[in-house]
């Protein structure tokens, strides 16, 4: 069913002068609507109906199309809308000899809608062929009355409390066509009409779509919503405008919050690395001399960090020249987020950002000239994978494992939590690097684990140069650790565990790994949504040559490898994948 979108803008707006050319937030108004409806993914054609040249090459220029110019007599403040959509449609449809089976109508001046509501309303006409119409709705739970010939007061909505308390059981509904409406072209074309015998709703409770631009204090309402209010709807979600500008409206704007997100990046590693926020955590209310003799840093230098954090956001509070976090900052610096980025992303992965030129231009290659820190990565991963830990560990129970086996180890970080949460649970650490294994070595002393948990070099490659250490081990695990042998191929990676199941059989193995996103996946995602896993998938492993996989691929390559699947939990953080096999 071929869809078109017709948006009226006139240029003789009176409320507001020249409204839909205005720019709000450094955007024409217009432009919103236009990139609202491109971004939908279910209008065929895009129309703007003007009569103003200004207008027209704006529209042009955001991706509509203004085929014709309106003609006067359909551009005056009192015409409504039905006679100036006939006119686009039948206009338009000679133009190019096509008809249309849909027409989406959205109003420039209603610019807090998302993108899907527009699909929605389509989708929802499509499916049924019963329905006429379909637009959105503002769902509300106020009381309304109106007044009749006698001048007496009626409510129009339920009187109970009860009703109102369900909360949806006998909600109203307010008609927000100019948000977004799909109908049948012919009801339009035909009749003159946008609403057909059976409608359908799509239910909004986003009060923002309230908003709807005529006068000034309309678009500086907007305007103030737009770029300074950060809250989420009641999905927990922002809604796709500030997700379609995530970091700003303008250039002012996008461009100082790359500034500022690059040099906060390596604050806050550089401040949890030195242990700066953990004396902070614990104790409020000191110098930046004071805290630098703590953690035996500069003062000058720290002073510097300390105030450009105070400035620039809300984490810390400075009074008579002492620091301290904010309940925000303690809030959100602890989170396994903000520690997995700063560890890994920044910590131990900054090296392939700042030797990307000469690596584009292949002056210098990864693990020759520059390589990851190795004792960061071990930490990034820790915080990537901890909320999963719970998960693993009640499986490894119900499985009778009382002694395991983690492949890439690292720093212990892994181990470490296992045995912390379970005092029964012993354990031995795998690793190729000694240096990684010197570090993961005091981590256990200092945690006083050395009675449970032993450490050994091995080849993953060669399972003979570790079997010895693992002989009394029930599982193994691996979190994020066998997609980096992905680099030399899926069947190298099947071979290597034919040979884990020779040499191992019988044995449990927990695999943990990211199940990679296709483009499409990206493309229903909020932008802040997508940032992990977009440096996590587009960065950080083809830049050090390492593979990842979807979870398709994984099992299939344990099918290849002969491994039976015991358990799968594809709803964990980070979009993990927790495999439980059996050698």
């Amino acid at each position: 069913m071929k869809t078109i979108a017709i948006i009226m803008a006139r240029g003789g707006s009176k409320g507001l002068p020249r409204k839909n050319t205005k720019l709000l937030a450094g955007k024409p108004l217009i432009a919103y609507t236009i990139e609202h409806a491109k971004a939908s993914g279910v209008c065929d054609e895009i129309i703007v109906t003007t009569d103003d040249d200004e207008i027209s090459s704006i529209s042009k220029k955001y991706g509509a199309k203004v085929p014709f110019v309106r003609p006067k007599k359909l551009a005056d403040d009192i015409t409504p809308p039905e006679p100036v959509i006939q006119h686009a449609l039948v206009t338009y449809e000679n133009l190019v000899n096509t008809k249309f089976d849909i027409v989406v109508y959205l109003q420039p001046t209603d610019i807090f809608r998302s993108p899907d509501i527009i699909k929605q309303c389509v989708n929802r006409l499509k499916e049924n062929p019963n329905i006429d119409t379909v637009f959105s709705a503002y769902k509300t739970h106020k009381h309304f009355w109106n007044k009749d010939k006698n001048g007496k007061y009626n409510r129009l909505t339920s009187a109970t409390y009860s009703s109102r308390q369900t909360r949806g059981k006998d909600s109203t509904f307010r008609e927000d066509q100019g948000v977004a409406s799909a109908f049948k072209a012919h009801l339009i074309r035909e009749e003159g009409r946008r609403i057909g015998d059976n409608i359908d709703v799509i239910s909004n409770e986003d009060f923002r779509t309230s908003i709807d631009i005529h006068d000034k204090f309309d678009f500086w309402l907007a305007e103030t919503v737009l770029t300074k209010w950060n809250g989420n709807t009641s999905d927990g979600k922002p809604q796709a405008l500030e997700a379609n500008n995530f970091l700003g409206n303008d250039l002012k704007t996008w461009s100082q919050n790359i500034r500022n997100g690059y040099i906060r990046s390596y604050i806050l590693f550089a401040l949890h690395e030195t242990g700066i926020f953990d004396v902070m955590k614990n104790r409020p209310n000191l110098s930046s001399n004071e805290l630098a003799e703590k953690c035996k840093l500069n003062p000058n230098l720290l002073k510097g960090v300390l105030n450009f954090l105070y400035h620039s956001d809300e984490i810390i509070l400075k009074k008579n020249d002492k620091f301290s976090l904010t309940e925000k900052g303690l809030q959100w610096l602890f989170t396994d987020p903000v520690l997995a980025m700063s560890f890994g992303a920044v910590g131990a992965y900054s090296c392939i950002l700042t030797e990307l030129v000469s690596s584009l231009r292949n002056e210098k290659k990864y693990g020759i000239d520059f390589v990851r820190k190795g004792d960061l990565i071990a930490k990034g991963s820790y915080y990537t994978g901890r909320s999963n830990y719970p998960w693993v560990l009640e499986n490894m129970k119900e499985l009778g494992v009382k002694k395991v086996a983690d492949l890439g180890c690292g720093s212990a970080d892994v181990l470490i939590s296992l045995c912390e949460s379970n005092k029964d649970l012993k354990g031995v650490g795998i690793d190729i690097s000694k240096s990684a294994l010197e570090e993961a070595q005091k981590r256990i002393n200092k945690k006083k684990l050395a009675n449970r948990i032993n450490l050994s070099l091995g080849n993953l490659y060669k399972p003979e140069t570790f079997a010895e250490s693992v002989k009394d081990v029930d599982a193994f695990n691996a979190i994020m650790v066998m997609h980096e042998f992905l680099r030399d191929g899926k069947d190298a990676v099947i071979k290597m565990f034919k040979n884990m199941k020779k040499t191992f059989k019988g044995k449990y193995f927990f695999v943990g790994e990211f199940d990679c996103l296709s483009d499409e996946e990206y493309q229903k995602l909020y932008y802040p949504d997508r940032i992990h896993f977009l440096f996590y998938q587009h960065m950080i492993h083809p830049l050090t040559n390492q593979g990842l996989a979807h979870k398709e691929d994984w099992l299939e390559i344990f099918d290849k490898a002969g491994i039976k699947l015991i358990k799968m939990n594809d709803k964990l953080n980070f979009r993990l994948v927790q495999f439980i096999l059996k050698f």
